[in-house]
């Protein structure tokens, strides 16, 4: 029993020591990988440490730019100038035989966001674990980083450099058109084919580029040409059949009578489809020598005053009554300050600097054509064509209306230039008046309806007589003075008969008394 108990000691003895010798190699083995995780950790800090948090890493680039070992501020400012290089490029738009230089900025380039792409730049290799970012880095030293950029144009800019500087190049289509005969009749001609620039393949053709290997150099673009078709063609003209309306003025003659001729010859022809309207200030504008216009007379403040295009209003005026029996739809129509003498009030239309237009639409389903001329009897004749839908028994008249009238005032002022006595008429005396324009139907010449169909406002324009006090003795000068500031022409009479027998060797006698 003693030997087998001396034996179990022994055994415990033994298995304690292994134990012991197991928790030692346990810590020597714990100890030792601490002892080369630490360094491997110190290690694999040192190696994703050695660019700093604010520095960019070592092989990247944004775009075809290095900026290994930039800060973001000086990476924001290389691109920078990088940017404001890249708008002088140039690039060379071949449209067959014809080179045409133009410079990237005209495309309305815009970069990409700078800031942010730096930003990118400098975080990369920062963020995550230590082994991401070391794997990070790690991946660098074989291969580069590329932060691509994102290159934009402007589409409408990049259509306005081809529409200026391409689209003249090739022929543009024409529009089928109508002539009218000596006899009324009229003539449909041929619509034309034609080309211009295919922008959306032109757009996407600079992106691609721009976005692929391109190296900020100048660099050549094929622009790509495309069928127009016209907006007009004949087939669209074969309603047009019947006059719808028509009016004339008197055309007069001098410097007005050119402008009415102009005017008129930019109003001839044009066709209204469907729905569309009509400015009459934009179709005849500018008033100017290189557009054929000469100087004439206009409206201003109650005063007749030199204007170039002056007489344009008459051809509105006559367009206008042309259009109301063709029943077109009258958008925008103004009447003038004062009357006018080639139409009756409420019949006229003027046309002022832009702030007041004549507009009309065709509210048919048809196109309608707009004939202008002065014919050999020096008329001004507007007619206007179209499908005639109206029933045959119906027609329209207009009847203008005088509501109420103030005549106008005569006003006398003195004029030291003119001899004593002497009188001179100026100002463009004008009646003021109320009006209003009836519209009136008939069916089978029986009226079905009158109608209210526009009111004018006219101001009157006083007459203006100066009264000369040239040469008048002084005592003359002040009675007629006297006189005229007290508007009273009898007694302007008076003063002038007595100013004017006086001599000058009674005024000095007087003075010396």
């Amino acid at each position: 029993m003693a030997s087998i108990k001396k034996r179990k000691n022994s055994s415990r003895r033994a298995s304690m020591r292994r134990k012991r010798k197991m928790q030692a190699l346990t810590v020597l083995g714990i100890i030792a990988f601490m002892v080369v995780f630490g360094g491997s950790y110190a290690a694999l800090k040192n190696y994703v440490e050695k660019t700093g948090e604010d520095v960019i890493c070592d092989n990247i680039y944004i775009g075809t730019m290095d900026v290994s070992g930039m800060t973001k501020k000086e990476a924001v400012e290389a691109l920078s100038a990088q940017v404001q290089a890249d708008e002088s490029r140039t690039v060379t738009l071949k449209l067959r035989s014809e080179n045409i230089e133009t410079f990237l900025k005209e495309f309305g380039y815009d970069s990409p966001d700078i800031e942010k792409l730096a930003e990118k730049a400098v975080k990369y290799g920062k963020k995550g674990s230590m082994w991401k970012r070391y794997l990070r880095m790690k991946k660098l030293e074989d291969e580069a980083y590329v932060l691509k950029e994102k290159y934009t144009v402007d589409e409408e800019k990049i259509k306005e450099l081809c529409d200026e500087r391409a689209v003249p190049l090739l022929q543009e289509p024409e529009n089928a058109y109508i002539t009218r005969n000596a006899d009324g009749t009229l003539n449909l001609v041929d619509e034309k084919e034609g080309e211009t620039i295919d922008i959306d393949v032109t757009v996407q053709s600079v992106t691609d580029y721009l976005n692929g290997n391109w190296k900020h150099d100048d660099f050549e673009l094929e622009l790509t040409v495309k069928t127009e078709k016209p907006e007009i063609v004949k087939e669209d003209l074969k309603d047009i059949t019947d006059e719808l309306g028509s009016y004339y003025t008197d055309a007069g003659g001098g410097e007005r009578w050119t402008n009415l001729k102009t005017g008129v010859g930019k109003l001839n022809g044009v066709i209204l489809m469907p729905g569309e309207e009509l400015s009459v200030y934009d179709t005849t504008a500018p008033y100017t020598e290189e557009n054929g216009y000469v100087e004439g007379t206009a409206y201003e403040n109650g005063q007749v005053v030199p204007s170039y295009g002056g007489g344009i209003c008459q051809v509105s005026t006559t367009l206008y009554n042309a259009a109301i029996y063709a029943e077109l739809e009258i958008v925008e129509r103004y009447p003038h300050s004062m009357t006018v003498d080639y139409v009756e009030p409420s019949r006229d239309a003027a046309i002022a600097g832009g702030y007041m237009d004549f507009r009309l639409k065709n509210p048919y389903s048809t196109p309608v054509y707009i004939y202008g001329e002065i014919d050999s009897s020096n008329l001004l004749r507007v007619v206007i064509y179209g499908k005639e839908t109206r029933p045959e028994n119906r027609t329209v008249e207009f009847e203008s209306e005088t509501l109420s009238t103030e005549p106008y005032s005569v006003t006398y002022k003195a004029n030291s230039e003119l001899p004593f006595g002497e009188m001179q008429y100026t100002g463009n005396p004008h009646t003021g008046r109320e009006a209003r324009l009836w519209k009136i139907v008939y069916e089978d010449g029986v009226q079905v309806s009158r109608d209210i169909f526009n009111t004018s406002t006219y101001e009157k324009s006083d007459e203006i007589i100066e009264i000369g006090t040239a040469g008048g003795s002084a005592s003359a000068v002040r009675a007629l003075e006297t006189a005229i500031a007290e508007q009273d022409m009898d007694a302007i009479n008076s003063a002038i008969n007595a100013g004017s027998g006086a001599s000058s060797d009674d005024e000095e006698t007087e003075t010396d008394e």
